[in-house]
Formats: structure tokens, C-alpha cells, sequence
């Protein structure tokens, strides 16, 4: 098979080793994209029991995005911020 995923005898589709490897990728990726849905269904049931226990779900998500980020550039940022603010008489 060469690497445009055409089989020896030109053939692709269900001819061949080609056809049945396209077939494994495209299952693969199809089965990822399911669970990726029921993730995401997960995820909003935890923000809404959040939300019902009474909190803030807009600084819940900013929290989570901060977390993911070094601590040298959430401190950069923030000293900007502030210089900012102060231009600005904030």
C-alpha cells in the first residue's frame, strides 16, 4: 500500500487490506467521537450540580482554565493587568 492509502491493485473502498484498515480508522475515530459526546454530557451535569449547590459556574470554568496554566504566566498576566488598571486609574 502506498502512503495515499490506495492498495497495490489500485483498488480502495472494500477492496483489500486498504479497505478494511480505512474501515478500523473511520470506526476508531467514530467510537472517540461518541465517548467525546458523553464527556461533554458529564461535564455539563457536574457544572450544573455546581450551579444548584449555588456556585458560580463562569469563575468554576475560569478556575479550571487557570489550573491547566504555569504559575510563572498566570503571574505575568496578572502584574500587565494590573499596570493597566492603574493607567487607567482602575
Amino acid at each position: 500500500m502506498s502512503d495515499s492509502g490506495v492498495n497495490a491493485g489500485g483498488g480502495f473502498g472494500g477492496e483489500g487490506d486498504a479497505g478494511a484498515e480505512l474501515r478500523q480508522f473511520i470506526e476508531r475515530f467514530e467510537r472517540l467521537d461518541a465517548e467525546k459526546a458523553d464527556i461533554a454530557d458529564q461535564m455539563k451535569e457536574v457544572m450544573a450540580e455546581a450551579k444548584g449547590r449555588g456556585y458560580d459556574t463562569k469563575v468554576l470554568r475560569k478556575v479550571i482554565a487557570l489550573r491547566k496554566r504555569d504559575a510563572d504566566d498566570i503571574a505575568e498576566e496578572e502584574a500587565i493587568m494590573d499596570m493597566y488598571k492603574a493607567a487607567l486609574g482602575m
